[in-house]
């Protein structure tokens, strides 16, 4: 019988000196061959817990991503939690075996896993309730802004879909207010359902001094283009829209009840089929 050395560390102190080594030990072929299939026995017990751990970690589709999206976010950090839990767990039961940090790491994260899976789903309808009611008060606050202007249309020009520019720019800005574009949407949608085979223009009305004024021109040719952009943003389809500048010398029209000059600058939306 072949006989196998076992080598370990030794230190011997002498006066005042100190020495670290090596000592060997013969150890006899029989009781390596028992330590090794005991080792392999119980590694291979706790290889499927952590295979499996490892695998519901690798199912999320990839590292969370950063913001509102935080897809599988919660599974990855259950999975990591639960694992970190599991393997103290397993250390403490298994008598601080290796094995036994390795099982509960991987119990772990099956567990922990499965719960930020739940979490994920929560977060994602959580957000898909927060942007539908935010896209109801957008839309409820553009109604209320249209109904006001129905009015004053049915007072000043019942025939005509005149709006003042300050509605939708900020002074000479060619960019739309934010608070204009759920009000540019809902006047999408409602040119969509009625006469959805007219033609419509969105006409830039400018005044200046001059009919030549390049920068009335250029400032109407930007408003218009701006908000036939956001008409297409809300369903309307390209074709049909066109875009006019209007430069004059004296307001489109004058409301009694409000500033004479609002409506130097105005937006008037046309019909041309219906």
């Amino acid at each position: 019988m072949l006989d196998r050395f076992h080598m370990r560390w030794v230190s011997v102190s002498f006066t005042g000196v100190s020495f670290t080594g090596v000592s060997f030990t013969r150890v006899s072929s029989t009781r390596v061959s028992s330590a090794w299939r005991s080792l392999t026995s119980l590694l291979g017990s706790c290889s499927a817990a952590v295979v499996l751990g490892l695998f519901l970690a690798g199912c999320g589709g990839g590292p969370p991503a950063p913001g509102p999206d935080r897809q599988a976010a919660g599974t990855f950090e259950g999975a990591a939690t639960g694992a970190g839990a599991g393997a103290v767990t397993g250390f403490q039961l298994g008598a601080g075996t290796g094995p036994g940090a390795l099982v509960g790491a991987g119990l772990g994260a099956v567990a922990g896993g499965i719960q930020g899976a739940v979490q994920d789903s929560l977060d994602e309808d959580l957000l898909k309730l927060s942007a539908q009611a935010r896209a109801e008060r957008e839309r409820l606050y553009a109604q209320d802004v249209l109904q006001d202007e129905f009015k004053r249309r049915l007072a000043l020009h019942p025939t005509r879909e005149i709006y003042a520019a300050d509605l939708f720019f900020r002074g000479d800005e060619t960019r739309l207010r934010l608070s204009a574009k759920p009000v540019v949407r809902e006047l999408a949608r409602l040119n969509k359902e009625r006469a959805s085979w007219s033609r419509l223009v969105v006409a830039a009305y400018v005044k200046a001094s001059s009919p030549d004024s390049e920068f009335a021109q250029r400032l109407g040719e930007r408003r218009a283009r701006e908000l036939v952009d956001e008409l297409v943003r809300g369903g309307l389809e390209p074709r049909r829209l066109q875009t006019r500048v209007v430069i004059t010398s004296e307001p489109i029209l004058i409301d009694p009840l409000d500033r004479v000059e609002r409506y130097s600058q105005a937006i008037e939306l046309i019909a041309l089929d219906s």
